[in-house]
């Protein structure tokens, strides 16, 4: 019998005027596809999508994406930030 497969969960961090808001748990190919789709942006949304590979303090592997928009997208805001920490088991499961 096959064993079951467990998505890995990614959390979000929306970073709204230097406040961030507590993680919310999706999957890795929600915050993938997230990431993916602010890189398709025009530079009026989101101003910059980085994606960065690094490591937990437990030594894990993790990416972080990190998602800029461009100020006056969002109305009675200045910034806007989200943070995705995906772990790389997830991504390379997909």
């Amino acid at each position: 019998m096959a064993r079951p497969t467990i998505a890995r969960r990614a959390t979000w961090y929306p970073v709204i005027d230097d406040r961030r808001d507590s993680g919310r748990r999706l999957t890795a190919h929600q915050a993938a596809a997230s990431i993916r789709s602010a890189r398709r942006q025009p530079g009026k949304v989101v101003d910059a999508v980085h994606v960065y590979a690094t490591t937990d303090r437990d030594g894990t592997p993790l990416h972080i994406g990190y998602v800029h928009y461009a100020p006056g997208y969002w109305t009675g805001v200045t910034d806007v930030i989200d943070v995705y920490e995906i772990p790389t088991d997830a991504l390379t499961d997909l």
